[in-house]
């Protein structure tokens, strides 16, 4: 019976005796991606609250397919965000002062890329006007 559990136990490790890596995430390594997510990445944090050692996390950590998985995770997270952080600049842009509404829709052009600093925006009581500058010197006026 010994032989057998040594048998196994060996199967996981590279000749050099280092173990190899699962080819999926166990639900430990899941609820502590979760757990980084929600806590903002507080890694000493995420492992008091799942009772993991630190030491487990930063192995999963050098592990490219927990590492990818986390990267992920965040990456959707941050492209949610995105997505409600543009929408609510959307509303604004329909708001009654229009100075709020200018500056969101200055703040929507310049994450599209079409304002930079050299950017002349100007209000008019009776309508807003903003004059942008290429690269090469031109202006074009919306």
């Amino acid at each position: 019976m010994g032989n057998e559990k040594a048998k196994n136990y060996n199967r996981n490790r590279l000749e050099d005796g280092t173990f190899t890596f699962a080819k999926e995430l166990d639900q430990r390594q899941r609820d502590v991606i979760c757990e980084l997510i929600s806590n903002g990445g507080n890694k000493t944090k995420a492992c008091e609250t799942l009772g993991i050692p630190r030491v487990s996390l930063y192995r999963w950590l050098d592990n490219e397919l927990f590492l990818n998985a986390y990267h992920e995770a965040c990456k959707k997270i941050y492209q949610d965000g995105l997505t409600e952080a543009l929408n609510t600049m959307m509303n604004l842009m329909k708001c009654p002062d229009s100075r709020t509404a200018l500056k969101a829709a200055e703040d929507i052009m310049k994450l599209n890329g079409y304002l930079d600093t050299k950017c002349n925006i100007s209000e008019k009581p009776e309508q807003i006007i903003i004059t942008l500058s290429g690269d090469d010197g031109d202006c074009f006026v919306n």
